[in-house]
């Protein structure tokens, strides 16, 4: 198929495309709102699968994202009929990188889905769904007939992500800025700690470490963000320093977005960059 064969196809393709997004996104949010409300009850044996199934989702999207940006990369680069291109399109170093991120923003994501409190998060990752299939149609419609037409859908996914990313990541962050913790000031970090890590719990022993590992540090940072920044402070700091406090909310952001990409259907197989 010709260059200009394939820009005329994206338009058309387009609707069928998001439709196909939003029906796996749907899927996958409400998925995930069944595992919030059984993980803590779940197995041992259903915690390992769902951050081994978690791993490799979000190994895979990435994976298959960066064979794609470096097949552009030696195509600029490299004679097609050079060995060096085969050899440097990426293989098992490139993947076990990308397995090392899905089973750290895996495990992120199971510890953050069994600890959501409020149902404004839904909300947000409703929102952020819908986003990110607008704006990645959005971006497909601008950059039509400007990029590589091989290369377009990379271009509109990365650039959907990025920008949906930072908006779930900030939406989370207010809403966590605006949450109740309880006054910490009058205590010792052993105490606050051992407060924090009593009220975890759950069926499985690794989801239970997990648990308590991550109310130890909400209450390391809860005590030093106390101590630090006591009521009467310049709001300006105090809004800056809890903000880095708080970063933490951008795990749940990516790991979701990475576990949607990498659940999206896969591109043509014709759309190959790296042919000539």
């Amino acid at each position: 198929m010709s260059a200009t064969a394939l820009a005329a196809a994206v338009p058309t393709r387009a609707p069928a495309n998001a439709a196909r997004q939003l029906f796996t996104l749907v899927l996958l949010l409400m998925g995930l709102w069944l595992l919030h409300l059984n993980l803590r009850v779940a197995p041992e044996a259903v915690i390992l699968a769902l951050w081994i199934g978690a791993t490799l989702l979000i190994g895979y999207g990435g994976f298959r994202r960066h064979r794609l940006r470096r097949a552009a990369f030696l195509r600029g680069y490299l004679d097609a009929e050079s060995p060096w291109s085969e050899r440097l399109r990426g293989g098992p170093l490139m993947a076990l990188h990308h397995l090392l991120v899905g089973a750290l923003l895996g495990g992120l994501l199971v510890l953050a889905l069994a600890r959501i409190q409020t149902p404004a998060v839904w909300a947000i990752l409703v929102a952020g769904a819908l986003a990110l299939v607008l704006l990645e149609a959005a971006f497909a419609r601008l950059i039509a007939g400007h990029a590589h037409p091989r290369l377009a859908p990379e271009l509109a996914r990365r650039g959907a992500l990025w920008i949906t990313g930072g908006g779930l990541t900030l939406a989370l962050l207010v809403l966590a800025l605006r949450g109740w913790y309880p006054d910490l000031s009058g205590a010792s970090l052993e105490q606050v700690i051992w407060f924090m890590v009593e009220h975890e719990g759950a069926r499985s022993a690794v989801l239970e470490i997990g648990l308590q590992l991550a109310a130890a540090q909400d209450g390391l940072r809860l005590w030093l963000g106390q101590q630090w920044l006591p009521p009467g402070a310049q709001p300006l700091p105090v809004l800056v320093a809890w903000s880095l406090l708080l970063i933490e909310q951008a795990f749940l952001a990516a790991g979701f977005l990475l576990l949607a990409n990498g659940l999206f259907p896969p591109r043509d197989p014709g759309d190959d960059p790296a042919q000539p």
